[in-house]
């Protein structure tokens, strides 16, 4: 154990700061077993307020936690209202001070994003994002965002390793990685850029929906009622059309996320390589009653079942935002709280065909229709479905579109687009089931 002198008695206090934390308990349960051990102490910055990094450890399991001290009336005006930040009294050089989750006092925030970004970056003020994964996230100044990570894991993370490695090779539909920081083979934090003004996709394309479906199936209060029910048949009978004409259509921004998604897996294979997909890598789109997919892939060609690359693993609409440049990707690494998917399988560097990623998107639109639909009223149910699901066949026709548009992304799915739109179904069953499963459980 290597313990700073001036940080002697750290070690209890840390250790039962830690067992009063959610995200402690969710790796190691709430069971009895070996006590926590202090591994390693640091100083960052001596004096007052002073902050310094602990390692702590449980078995195989490693936590960071970055501590402030300051003199206790000091400490009590800083910390104001989060008395739950505290770790407790210590003596520090002969004097009195109170030790406290750093993350809780602004000074010591800023001062740690001075020591993360090696002095490249400075802020005047910072904001506390609230989460209930394993890392603390911060806001400096509406313009950088840095992730503390509490849960260590040996290793590349693979949101580090992911954002680091794309932008090395130029692809910047991302909020770009500033700095990150590492030290004895574990990532400690990762600072990127922030857009407040950026939107989430899934806000974007509710709205859209909302905006469709508020139209076509309530009265207009500025024309004769009799005005409605034709508003509806007309719905019913082309909800395509009515589709298309709606004013929040979504299709030409579904047509660039498709390209920049084309984009992403093509940079992802570029950084970490693919290799010919084979029948075995569309196994999971096998499950339909006809069996028409599996008689699809029994003669398909290696050489014509496109390419298994890295894949986003997550790949939905709040992992998508809207910028005033462009669609930018995000959510590209899982916590280790939640380190597997609905079906058990660990995000952590997980491949497959693109298909995977695509089918995700589209099965992220169905969830977003399904939560329209549930706001409309039981009478407007037949017009609401018939539009919502054209909006579905719309916006899902301009993303693939968008996607296999883009230069070289046809490489990266199998030659025969009508099987392509068989395994799309097919991955999609399979990710409705999925969810369907996880909110019946919730």
């Amino acid at each position: 154990m290597i313990v700073a002198p001036e940080l002697g008695g750290i070690g209890s206090l840390a250790a039962a700061y830690l067992e009063r934390q959610a995200w402690y308990h969710a790796v190691v349960g709430h069971e009895g077993g070996e006590d926590v051990a202090l591994l390693s102490a640091e100083v960052l910055r001596p004096g007052s307020p002073g902050l310094a990094r602990l390692v702590l450890g449980r078995g195989g399991s490693r936590f960071q936690l970055l501590v402030g001290s300051r003199p206790p009336a000091e400490a009590a005006e800083v910390l104001g209202s989060r008395e739950a930040a505290l770790l407790g009294q210590l003596t520090v050089a002969g004097a009195t001070v109170l030790a406290y989750d750093a993350l809780a006092d602004d000074e010591l925030c800023v001062e740690l994003l001075v020591h993360v970004t090696g002095g490249s970056q400075r802020a005047s003020m910072v904001r506390r994002v609230s989460t209930l994964v394993s890392h603390a996230s911060l806001v400096f100044d509406e313009r950088l965002f840095m992730k503390c990570y509490r849960v260590l894991e040996p290793g590349a993370r693979p949101e580090v390793e992911v954002m680091l490695r794309l932008d090395e090779v130029g692809f910047n539909a991302m909020l770009a990685p500033v700095a990150h920081w590492r030290e004895d083979g574990y990532d400690l934090a990762l600072v990127r850029e922030f857009q407040p003004s950026a939107l989430e996709g899934r806000l974007l394309a509710f709205t859209s929906l909302r905006d469709l479906l508020a139209h076509a199936c309530a009265p207009d209060d500025s024309q004769p009622v009799e005005r409605a029910p034709s508003e509806a048949a007309r719905a019913r009978a082309d909800p395509d059309a009515e589709t298309a004409a709606a004013g929040g259509d979504l299709a030409a921004e579904m047509r660039r996320l498709g390209s920049t998604t084309a984009r992403l897996h093509l940079a992802l294979a570029e950084v970490f390589g693919d290799v010919p997909a084979t029948r075995e890598t569309f196994a999971a789109a096998v499950g339909d009653e006809t069996g028409r997919v599996e008689r699809e892939l029994a003669g398909l060609r290696d050489d014509a079942a496109g390419r298994v690359v890295r894949l986003h693993g997550d790949y939905h609409l709040r992992r998508v935002m809207r910028s005033e440049a462009g669609w930018l990707v995000a959510g590209f690494g899982d916590d280790p709280l939640n380190g597997t998917d609905a079906a058990g399988s660990s995000l952590t560097g997980r491949r497959g065909s693109p298909l995977e990623d695509i089918a995700d998107m589209c099965a992220s639109l169905k969830m977003v229709a399904r939560e329209a639909l549930a706001q409309r009223a039981p009478e407007e149910a037949e017009t609401a479905t018939h539009l919502a699901d054209a909006w579905i066949r719309r916006n899902e026709t301009a993303f693939l579109d968008g996607y296999v548009g883009t230069d070289g992304a046809s490489r990266l799915l199998p030659d025969d687009p009508a099987l392509v739109g068989l395994l799309l179904a097919g991955f999609g069953r399979e990710r409705m089931l999925r969810y369907e499963a996880t909110s019946s459980e919730a």
